[in-house]
């Protein structure tokens, strides 16, 4: 599993366990806060009541005439009340009366309680106690909406309990108000959760990001892929990417010792075994035309060894680093007209006609003019000892967009077999010259890819239509 889902699922299991649990005790809690907030003004209504009762007193017996009928009348009003979102339209709170022995005298629901023995119910018992009379009772046993509450209050008469005034009203009454409130609740946490979870989303991208792009690096570098360092904001994140970048480094520096260690190794080998052959071989009596003969072998396999030697320190220079240390404006084309004219007389020997094209106009570039210097006279000189005699090398300067500078030189040469046009930038890979019979050093053309990465730019060999080879460098 990803560790993306992973944290986002288990962020959502616990917040979502964590909002269950709080809405059900919300939900649970919004019923009983209702039912306290009833419960409160039943007890004015009660004592109220039974004190307007108290003047209704005659031979110490209570008369309930008028309270009978203020309360008919007050059921047969008309009226409509529109609170927040509730319509209501009747009177819901209800009233009996007990005397002192505890049986209904009078009661508001169309008397269906009167004459019967109350006494022994907690409101009328408590309330002749002179306890706080209280009781809820469900009307339906099976329907836990049909709870009615109920409050008595004492009628006293001469400091006397003569009776008890009861005020009820049915749970149903207050059920909007309760209802609305946990539809509030209930919507309140749907938005709150999808909120949390674009939160969640959100955090886990910006934590995992990071992560993510120091796992690809990782991998790049366990491929030998280049890569560059992955910023992060998180100190451990840093922390360890700046272990990875060390282990790169390290990594990389074994390896980059090692490969040239054992392709030196190989391209010392053979002028080495020549000129030990050769040196063997030398005798103070030979003939002097044959001594002079192992001589130059070994002074050429010597200048091959050094100038191997020369180019690796030089390649070697420039992919040690990661970026340029220095930078500077410089004109390519004026670059290339020097260039060319210090390889004319080694074409001029070969009958080589080097043109040049488009070269007019100066072609500003920022970066490092002597690695760029080296990287161009590699090129020419490779289409120079490719060519045939009297063959023609090509030269052109282009601008294709603004900010860009593009360098081709052209050859008649033999062209790029197909085996060799994936390897012909590696580190001593060379093709033999056909001309000459021998190979070069293979570094000419790693050097200017080298030089290419670290000027932004790019590096391309392939074959021409019609024969020969096009070199193209790239700039911006």
């Amino acid at each position: 599993m990803r560790i993306t889902l992973l944290m986002v699922a288990g962020f959502l299991v616990i917040a979502g366990a964590g909002f269950y649990i709080l809405m059900r005790t919300i939900s649970e809690d919004i019923g009983r806060q209702y039912s306290q907030a009833s419960e409160e003004p039943l007890v004015d209504f009660a004592h109220l009541f039974a004190s307007l009762l108290e003047r209704d007193v005659r031979d110490g017996k209570i008369d309930i005439a008028r309270f009978r009928e203020s309360f008919d009348a007050a059921y047969r009003r008309e009226f409509l009340a529109r609170i927040y979102q509730l319509e209501k339209s009747k009177i819901h709170t209800q009233v009996y009366i007990a005397d002192e022995n505890g049986t209904v005298i009078f009661d508001s629901d169309g008397g269906r309680r009167e004459g019967q023995d109350y006494s022994r119910y907690n409101d009328v018992f408590l309330a002749r106690k002179g306890e706080y009379g209280v009781r809820a009772s469900r009307e339906d046993p099976d329907d836990s909406r049909s709870t009615v509450f109920y409050i008595a209050a004492p009628v006293m008469h001469e400091g006397k309990m003569i009776g008890t005034l009861t005020v009820s009203r049915p749970e149903k009454a207050m059920a909007p108000f309760a209802e609305e409130s946990k539809e509030l609740v209930i919507r309140s946490s749907i938005r709150t959760g999808v909120l949390v979870f674009l939160f969640a989303a959100l955090w886990a991208y910006l934590v995992l990001h990071p992560i993510r792009s120091l796992t690809r690096h990782a991998l790049a570098i366990a491929g030998g892929r280049q890569t560059t360092v992955p910023e992060t904001g998180i100190a451990e994140l840093r922390a360890l990417s700046r272990a990875l970048e060390k282990m790169r480094a390290e990594l990389e520096g074994r390896h980059y010792v090692e490969n040239y260690v054992r392709a030196l190794t190989h391209e010392l080998k053979s002028p080495l075994a020549a000129i030990r052959g050769a040196a063997e071989l030398i005798d103070e009596h030979m003939p002097e035309e044959k001594r002079r003969r192992f001589l130059d072998l070994i002074l050429a396999e010597t200048t091959r060894s050094e100038d191997t030697v020369r180019r690796l320190v030089q390649l070697a220079a420039i992919e040690s680093l990661t970026g340029l240390s220095a930078r500077e404006t410089f004109d390519l084309a004026r670059l290339v007209e020097e260039e060319t004219a210090a390889l004319s007389p080694a074409a001029e020997t070969k009958g080589v006609k080097v043109v040049v094209s488009g070269g007019a106009e100066p072609l500003n570039l920022t970066g490092d003019p002597l690695m760029t210097r080296i990287a161009v006279r590699n090129v020419l000189n490779n289409a120079i000892d490719f060519s045939p005699a009297d063959g023609r090398v090509e030269v052109e300067l282009a601008s294709p967009a603004p900010g860009v500078a593009e360098l081709s030189v052209l050859d008649e040469g033999p062209g790029l077999p197909d085996y060799a046009k994936d390897r012909v930038f590696d580190r001593f890979y060379s093709l033999k010259n056909e001309v000459t019979g021998r190979k070069g050093s293979g570094l000419g053309l790693s050097f200017v890819k080298a030089t290419m990465d670290l000027h932004g730019g790019s590096a391309t060999l392939e074959n021409r239509e019609g024969g020969g080879a096009a070199a193209r460098l790239r700039f911006g």
